[in-house]
């Protein structure tokens, strides 16, 4: 379904056009926004439970495995991403076989990647555990917290071929149970028998496993009908697919990635709390982008519509200027009211029996404020220009600020600098992306309204 974003006419009815552009930004985020909202609460789940219920270092534990864990993250979106553009590519043709064996054939790449990571996760603990000193436990755990996983890879893999057929609301009813099923298994597991970090890592297999078989069968009815597609050409489009789209999702989801898992073995010498409070920050900042994220998706699909519909490009120039702002002021106004009742957005996560947890994240959160403006902000207009073409430029401009800002953490850790300092250079960095970002934004407005006036 296209949308008309053409530019409307100046004078009284200028207002009217702006709230009505925003209605159709609204109305593509909304779902986006729901799907975000169900995986925030699996995130800010995990860390309320273990801070509530658990009597071991299984908090702190998670937060040292999170640099596997993002590698694990960017691996499954880069094969969901790569079956969701397949799905949306044949949506009107080759839907029975093509469809069907994208999306085993993706999960199979993916379980074989993983079942890799495990092997190479338990080689190194057999040669450099008895050196890891106190990162021993957290590399005899890396071969399990891997394995967790991969339910929720295939998973992933046949709900972004929904995605990609426009079921996102059908596809959010067994992912919001997985969800559900994985935190009840979590909460049974630390209240009963007290299993830590294992109680994490059972209810992470456990939850999607249990609702694989649904999420299967409804890939497979919407793959129903259509001519087959032949094993050649099924072949042939997930290789220009896994290449032109999976390969740059996953790369670009490690870079990004980069200086947070080097954050947390610097943050780790100033202590447990410091270290699983910069989790909590952490993931209630991926809570605060949802809006961000599904705000830039939407506003990318309406550029793109303007493009395939061959519309002036100043139409795509006014879907920005409008969009943006709106985002920009939004967060603005979010970030203050954050900054003024942190207690608030930390009690719900980490209660303040916990009393050092709970300390640490509000410093932290404070500290770090300035970032729940810029980042969102910054990935809003990431999504917008990857979304647009120009996707190579993003990815440089990351790799070279994720390794400054690498290089200043590992500099902070050599030099013993505060963690003041810490949060100094994670706010220089954010500026940076946003500043950069902003910049090519305008160009790339500016280069549209010029070829409106031709």
């Amino acid at each position: 379904m296209s949308i008309d974003v053409s530019a409307p006419s100046a004078g009284p009815g200028e207002a009217s056009s702006v709230l009505r552009l925003l209605g159709k930004i609204g109305a593509l985020a909304a779902p986006l926004a729901l799907g975000a909202c169900v995986l925030s609460v699996f995130n800010l789940g995990t860390l309320a439970l273990l801070s509530r219920y658990d009597q071991g270092p299984a908090l702190h534990t998670v937060s040292l495995l999170q640099p596997a864990f993002f590698l694990i993250i960017a691996l499954m979106e880069g094969l969901g991403i790569t079956n969701q553009v397949f799905a949306a590519r044949t949506k009107r043709a080759f839907s029975q076989h093509g469809l069907r064996g994208s999306s085993w054939r993706l999960a199979i790449i993916g379980l074989g990647l993983l079942f890799l990571l495990t092997a190479l996760a338990y080689g190194a603990e057999r040669v450099f555990g008895s050196r890891a000193g106190s990162w021993e436990p957290v590399l005899a755990d890396l071969p399990y917290a891997i394995l967790s996983m991969a339910a929720f890879v295939v998973f992933e893999v046949y709900h972004g071929a929904l995605r990609g057929r426009g079921r996102i609301f059908l596809g959010l009813v067994p992912f919001a149970l997985a969800v559900t099923v994985t935190l009840a298994v979590m909460y049974g597991l630390l209240t009963q028998y007290d299993l830590g970090l294992y109680a994490v890592l059972l209810g992470n297999f456990v939850g999607p496993l249990l609702l694989l078989p649904v999420i299967i069968y409804l890939v497979h009815r919407e793959a129903r009908g259509g001519e087959p597609m032949s094993t050649r050409a099924l072949y042939g489009q997930l290789r220009g697919l896994l290449a032109g789209v999976g390969g740059p999702v996953f790369f670009s989801i490690l870079v990004a990635s980069a200086s947070a898992a080097v954050i947390f073995p610097v943050l780790d010498r100033f202590g447990k709390e410091e270290v699983s409070a910069f989790l909590v920050i952490i993931r209630l900042r991926v809570a605060f982008m949802i809006p961000a994220v599904a705000a830039g998706s939407a506003i990318a699909i309406l550029v793109n519509q303007c493009f395939d519909e061959k519309l002036k490009h100043g139409s795509s120039g006014r879907i920005l200027a409008v969009g943006l702002p709106v985002i920009f002021g939004f967060y603005l106004l979010a970030t203050l009211a954050l900054a003024f009742a942190p207690g608030m957005a930390i009690d719900t996560i980490v209660p303040q029996q916990t009393a050092a947890l709970n300390v640490w994240s509000l410093r932290l959160l404070l500290l770090l404020s300035p970032t729940f403006f810029l980042l969102p902000c910054a990935v809003c207009m990431q999504i917008v220009l990857e979304q647009v073409g120009d996707g190579l430029k993003v990815l440089v401009l990351t790799i070279v600020v994720e390794v400054a800002t690498v290089c200043a953490l590992l500099f902070a850790l050599q030099d013993e600098q505060s963690i003041e300092f810490v949060c100094y250079v994670l706010i220089a960095s954010a500026g940076v992306t946003f500043i950069a970002f902003l910049v090519r934004i305008l160009m790339l407005s500016r280069k549209w309204e010029a070829s409106r006036a031709v």
